[in-house]
Parts: structure tokens; sequence; C-alpha cells
């Protein structure tokens, strides 16, 4: 600190003017900036937060609509007691399946038809005697019987099943819904129906926002069912988001690093137990607030430059008017008085001028009139007195000085001098070594006075004498010393002033 504020204090008043004022208009604009910047980009992650998750929250709706027509459709089919007939009657002539065709191929087509989403369905049954036509009847297998999801169909007690995103005889991936068909009158399942939606129907629910974030269709073991990216279906959701916030039920946001960049999450739970997950890189919503925050340099750049530019001519104004200030003090140093510095205007500079226009006048005619004059009386007295110089002398000028400065109306100046005189008269003591300590008190009052004087009150000296020992005797100027040494090198305070307490007491046995 003391090294930058000696650099400060060495340069030039024009660079001080230029480096202050660049400071305070600098600092608060890049501030200001700076505010401005960190208050649009948490608006805009909040906004964006709460964008996400209304959209998010939509987008699971309308994917559970979705999935509720097309367990209404399977409702349809498991209700249909003529389907039910058709697939539990016992057939022994080959004519008798042409009939059970017919209904079974009208109605699953006219289902298709009618809702494009469903790629295809397909009725197990139970009963052998009905034969599989390759397409809307089929046999359950052992592979089929071992699959996780027509286990989950024993249990389901006809509720809907859904299983994991399956190839459709290598076209494009489908989800399945599957159920058990029950006789209501045997109590025990005659077939299983399964509906086979596409993948895309469930995707092109996700709209526009899929194009702005990565969203996700995750089932209860962490699957992917549905996203951009085809290669990624039936992938642990665990490769693109590590198991934190989303996994738990319910709906929810927060902040996590995805693939290296730190993102927005949002997530909601369907009812069936799916979740969609949407995933936003900050530094996506960021650009709108890092194309903000380059507007606002560019303008605090120019605000800057013309800144610089008024500051630049504002402080070489001033600075030319100190410098001819100065350069006609150094003419009254060199005691050239035949001079009149002209100002034009009236503000505090101007003003200084007329005051150094006086105190020039004054000090022309002090030197002129009484100065030199003294001088060469005194180096008269002196050729004729040098030899018998003593501290007579000392005091004399003082006097001299005093009685001038109290005919000058300087009382500050004769005050001063009539403490030095004192100071040295008591001091000098007629050359004796040990004087009383009554004197050594007095010696010393008299420097804090002058002190006191050039240091503008900022200490303050505390006496606590006793006076009955001032008869005794001390080495002359042994306290004046340290009193001065404290003054010089104690640390001062910028708040309060300095405290010198002075002691004299006598030490007890």
């Amino acid at each position: 600190m003391k090294a930058v504020k000696r650099f400060i204090n060495n340069l030039a008043l024009r660079n001080k003017l230029l480096v202050f004022f660049l400071l305070a208009s600098v600092i608060p604009l890049l501030a200001i900036s700076l505010y401005f910047y960190q208050v649009f980009q948490n608006q805009l992650v909040s906004q964006t937060h709460d964008r996400m998750r209304t959209m998010n929250s939509q987008l699971s709706s309308n994917i559970d609509n979705k999935l509720k027509n097309y367990e209404q459709i399977s409702s349809l089919l498991y209700m249909d007691s003529e389907l039910r007939d058709w697939l539990t009657r016992e057939y022994r002539r080959g004519i008798d399946f042409v009939h059970a065709y017919d209904y079974i191929n009208s109605l699953l087509f006219g289902i298709q038809l009618t809702n494009t989403d469903i790629d295809s369905i397909t009725i197990y049954p139970f009963n052998e005697s009905i034969p599989s036509d390759g397409m809307f009847i089929q046999r359950v297998d052992e592979g089929m019987r071992e699959a996780k999801w027509y286990k989950e169909l024993e249990q389901s007690y006809g509720n809907a099943v859904y299983s994991v995103v399956m190839e459709n005889g290598g076209k494009q991936p489908v989800i399945t819904l599957a159920r058990l068909l029950n006789n209501n009158d045997m109590q025990r399942p005659y077939g299983v129906l399964a509906i086979h939606v596409k993948e895309s129907a469930l995707y092109s629910l996700f709209g526009e926002e899929a194009q702005a974030s990565d969203i996700y269709l995750v089932n209860q073991e962490g699957a992917i069912l549905s996203t951009r990216d085809k290669s990624m279906i039936l992938q642990p959701f665990r490769q693109v988001l590590e198991e934190g916030g989303w996994s738990g039920g319910g709906s929810g946001t927060f902040e996590q690093p995805v693939k290296g960049m730190e993102s927005l999450v949002v997530y909601d739970t369907l009812p069936i137990g799916w979740k969609t997950v949407s995933i936003i890189p900050l530094s996506d919503v960021l650009s709108e607030a890092n194309k903000a925050s380059s507007r606002i340099l560019l303008i605090a750049a120019i605000s800057i430059l013309l800144s610089v530019g008024l500051i630049a001519m504002t402080a070489r104004y001033f600075s030319n008017r100190f410098q001819t200030l100065t350069r006609f003090v150094r003419k009254v140093g060199d005691e050239q008085f035949q001079f009149e510095l002209k100002q034009d205007s009236k503000d505090e500079i101007g003003l200084l001028a007329e005051s150094f226009n006086t105190m020039k006048r004054q000090l022309d005619k002090l030197i002129n009139e009484v100065y030199k004059k003294e001088i060469m009386r005194k180096e008269t007295e002196l050729a004729l007195l040098q030899s018998q110089i003593n501290p007579h002398f000392l005091y004399n000028t003082l006097a001299v000085i005093s009685s001038l400065a109290v005919q000058n109306q300087d009382r500050q100046v004769s005050k001063i001098v009539r403490h030095l005189s004192n100071f040295y008269k008591t001091s000098l003591s007629k050359g004796k070594p040990v004087i009383l300590i009554q004197k050594e008190i007095e010696i010393t009052r008299h420097y804090v006075e002058i002190q006191s004087v050039r240091f503008d009150n900022l200490f303050r000296v505390h006496w606590q004498l006793d006076e009955e020992l001032f008869r005794h005797q001390t080495v002359k100027l042994i306290l004046q010393p340290f009193v001065e040494n404290a003054i010089q090198h104690a640390v001062w305070s910028d708040d309060e002033p300095l405290n010198i307490v002075i002691r004299l007491y006598r030490l007890r046995a």
C-alpha cells in the first residue's frame, strides 16, 4: 500500500485526474454491467425452469392420455362378448374358422384403420382348436411364456401391462400393451391381447420442444422407450444421467452435469410408473444471456472510450491551469515579482490566482521594505559584535521576529517564536548540564506547544506530575527527546489523536 501511495503521489496532476476519473466511471459501469448480466442470467434460468416444468408436465399428460386411449381400445376388445365366443368355442370343421376369421379380421382391421398409431393387434388364444392365421391370431410359444411381461400378466388380474420396446419384424420400434382376456363366467383367462403401438406415435407428442432439448421416455426399469436418437432405445438411462434426483416418484427439477456439460433436468412420473425426462444444457439457456452481455459490454466499451476522451480533456484543462500557477510560483521563489497572474474565471483556481497575486505583492513589499533592510542591519551588527556573540543574541533575535509577527498580525507565528525563545532560554541555562526538574518540565512544555501548532492538535499530552519533586535536579534535555521520538515515530490513527502521557512520581519501596 505504501508503494501504491508513493506511486500515486509522484504522478503528475493530469495523470492523477485521469486515473481517479477513470476509476470513478469505469468501475461503476463495469459493476452495473455485471449486475444486470447476473440478474438477466438468473431470470433466464428461472424462466427456463418454469417453462420446462410446464412443458414436461403437459407432455406427461399427453402421453398418459394417449396410453389411456389404447387401454380403452383394449377394454373394448376385452368386453366384446361376441369376440369371446368366437375365441372360446370348440371348432371341429374348417368352415367354422371362416366365420370366426371374418369377425375377428373385420373388428381388428377397423380398429387399426381408425387408430393409425397402432402398428398391429395380436390375439393369443388358449383355445387349441382355433388355428393361427399368422396375423391376428397367433400361438403362445415357449419364448413368449418366459418373457417378463408375460409373467407379469399372470398377476395383472386383467389390467394392462406395458412391455419394453420391441422391434416389430425389423421395422420401426413399437411399444406393446398386453392384457389377459378373462372368461367372467368361468373365472379363467382364454387368451392374451397384445396391442403394438408405434414408438413414433409417442415421440410425436414431444413436439418442437424435442428440437431445443433432449427428451426421454423411460420405463420403471430405467430403460429408454423413446427419444430423438433411436439407437438409444432400450439402452439404460443411466448412460445419460446417473441415478439421483430423477429416480424417485413425482416430479422435480435440478441441475446436474450431463455428458460433461452443466444442464437443467426436469422429470415427471406417469401413473403407470414411466417418466418423461427433459434435459437442456445451461450453455444453450444462457446463449441469449451471453448475447445480451456482449451487447452490454459493447455499449460499456463505447461509453468507456467516450469517458476517457472527456476525462483526458478535463484533466488537460485543469492541469494546464495548475501548471501556469506553478510556473509563476517558481518566479516568486526566484524573487521575480514584476508580473501579474491573470485568470479569466472566478472558480476556485481563479480565486487562488487572486490570492496568489495578493500574497506576491505583500511578499514583494515585505522583502523590499523590511526583510532586506533588516538583513543589512543585522549583517552590520554581526560584523561588529561577532566576537561578542552569546545566548542573549538568540533571545533578542527571536524577540524581534515575534514583534514583527505581532506587527503583521500573525499571532500564531508570535506564539511559536515566544515558545521557541523560552525553550532555548531555559535549555541553554548558562551551559549547565544539570537543571531542576521544574525547568526540564518547562522546556518540554514549550516544545509540546510548538509541535501542537505544527501538527494541528493531532496529539494530546496528558501531564501527571507530582509537584513536590520539582525542587530536585535532573540531567538537562532528558525528557524532550522522548516526546519528540513519540511524535515522530508513533503509530498515528486517522480517527483518534495520539495520546502522550508524561508522569512524574516517586517510586515507593
